[in-house]
């Protein structure tokens, strides 16, 4: 038993010199079990999003709304092109019934501001029925004639809704931009501040794509044009058009509707949800630019073509710079007639960076939680299942417990394993001792048997032959002793001449020299007084 302690203490004393304890080990195991657990999890939960909603949240709220959005816009925009065309259509039939009445062609318009005039006034009923009836923050018609062929200008009528606080434009007022002064006096309606009589060519550049093409190719229908900034004003808009043809499907001019910076702001506001952040931007790409316009959350802001909007297809989110703001947004194309536009939902990228943010310090938190909560654990189950060890030892240790009230199966396994190799070791040592009594026997006989052959070999040779082998050692040459100590060592000829790299010649040389000077005449003789030679220095 008092071995089977020492051996514990050995153990112990063992752990202690790692300089860390059993507890402690058992701590790190578990929280390295714990924490290698966890960042698989953690790993596994990243790839799949969940510990990133922000990303998640994101694309599924841009792409709803984007598509809330679009259908939005499809739906203003297939009414506006509807709505293009039947104006377009009415017109048509009302300069006929003019031209009629007057007894005049198309051509006959030119440069006849009297003529002109006839056509506007009967057609401007025309144009305020349908700017009342449409969506739209204006309506328009320019015919492809004019009083001033010189300057290259189209002649029509261009009302405009004045102070639109709403896209309700029922009962607000309307002035005319562009016209002849005395139709809008007729009708009693203001002319713009920044009246024209006539809007030059050049200005829009579908508008003059759709004049240039003289005869209707495909089947009549509205297009959407790229955002303009309206000439002598602060205003932006694009429009919806579609081309005034005659019976001879000849163009004549083209008819359509304004939506302008402000009214889009009123008009898609309902179109976005309810989160302050989200906008809405239509917008066109011309040579490698865009320009549109933006509906934020506090006004309508313009995106030109001038360098201050930027847009980046990517993946999860599209890409936007609007002057010194940065958008993440959903980005989809839409067509009117042949025209091809961009329809986009952003938020701020500050709003996105502050929701992640928010989210990931979230996580981190609930992260810190459960670590915290892992090693609590940890120290309690360490201690839980390394004290009853401890207990057990020191019980065994001061002699206050039996190895029969031990509470550790792996400790009574312990003392029955040292029990078992206490008694091999007493068996051992046993025999051991055994064998060595045994052996102490055999080298007393041996010596005994020894000392009789030296004493016979003594009264062989003579004494004198004695002496003078013991007088002469020291003649030897180093040569000759390396030879002669080797054959006391019990070495052959042959293995003498080997080991020292003699010929049988050199060696035989050797031994002729060394049994000369030793007074021998053969190998026998020379070992019979080496092994008196051997009895004399063990007995010195």
């Amino acid at each position: 038993m008092t071995y089977r302690l020492s051996q514990i203490k050995a153990v112990l004393a063992a752990v202690k010199k790692q300089g860390i304890s059993m507890q402690k080990k058992l701590f790190f195991y578990f929280a390295s079990l714990i924490c290698g657990f966890l960042a698989v999890v953690i790993i596994i939960l990243n790839f799949a999003g969940i510990l990133n909603p922000t990303n998640k949240t994101f694309q599924r709220l841009l792409s709803a709304q984007s598509e809330v959005s679009l259908s939005y816009i499809k739906h203003n925009t297939a009414k506006l092109s509807a709505n293009a065309v039947s104006f377009s259509q009415k017109l048509s039939t009302d300069i006929k019934k003019t031209l009629q009445i007057n007894a005049m062609s198309f051509d006959d318009l030119g440069n006849n501001p009297t003529a002109l005039k006839a056509v506007q006034s009967n057609t401007y009923n025309t144009v305020y029925t349908y700017m009342q009836l449409t969506p739209a923050s204006g309506a328009f018609y320019y015919l492809n004639t004019t009083t001033k062929p010189e300057k290259g200008s189209y002649s029509g009528i261009y009302l405009k809704f004045k102070n639109l606080s709403t896209e309700n434009t029922i009962n607000t007022d309307i002035s005319m931009y562009h016209g002849i002064s005395s139709v809008a006096r007729e009708n009693k309606i203001s002319l713009n501040s920044t009246w024209t009589l006539e809007t030059e060519k050049g200005l829009f550049r579908e508008i003059d794509e759709m004049m240039e093409q003289k005869n209707m190719k495909t089947a009549q229908e509205g297009v959407m044009t790229s955002l303009y900034q309206l000439p002598r004003t602060w205003e932006h808009a694009f429009f919806v058009c579609a081309p005034i043809v005659n019976d001879k499907k000849e163009i004549i001019g083209v008819c359509g509707f304004e939506i302008n910076s402000l009214y889009f702001k009123y008009i898609y506001k309902n179109s976005v949800s309810d989160t302050e952040h989200m906008v809405l931007t239509v917008f066109d790409e011309t040579d490698d630019s865009y320009s549109g316009i933006i509906s934020e959350y506090t006004a309508a802001s313009i995106i030109s073509a001038e360098g201050n909007f930027k847009y980046v297809p990517n993946t999860p989110f599209d890409l936007f710079r609007i002057n010194d703001e940065k958008y993440i947004g959903k980005t989809q194309n839409f067509s009117v007639g042949e025209s091809n536009h961009y329809s986009a939902v952003m938020l701020p990228y500050s709003y996105y960076r502050y929701s992640k943010y928010k989210t990931q310090l979230l996580i981190f938190v609930i992260f810190l939680l459960i670590t915290a909560a892992a090693i609590i654990c940890c120290s309690v189950l360490s201690r839980r299942y390394i004290n009853p060890i401890i207990n057990d030892i020191e019980g065994l240790k001061q002699g206050t417990i039996n190895k029969q009230n031990l509470r550790i199966p792996e400790i009574v396994d312990l003392l029955d394993f040292l029990e078992q190799n206490d008694r091999d070791y007493e068996q051992k040592l046993s025999s051991l001792e055994e064998q060595k009594r045994l052996a102490e026997q055999e080298a007393a006989r041996i010596q005994s048997e020894l000392d009789r052959i030296i004493d016979k070999r003594k009264k062989e040779l003579s004494d004198d032959g004695v002496n003078h082998f013991m007088q002469n050692l020291i003649t030897l040459t180093p040569r000759e002793k390396d030879v002669f100590n080797l054959y006391l060592e019990g070495y052959s000829g042959k293995e003498i001449a080997e080991k020292l790299g003699f010929t049988n010649n050199t060696l035989k040389f050797h031994n002729k020299n060394i049994y000369s000077k030793l007074g021998v005449t053969s190998r026998k003789e020379l070992m019979q007084y080496a092994v008196i030679l051997k009895q004399r220095n063990r007995n010195e």
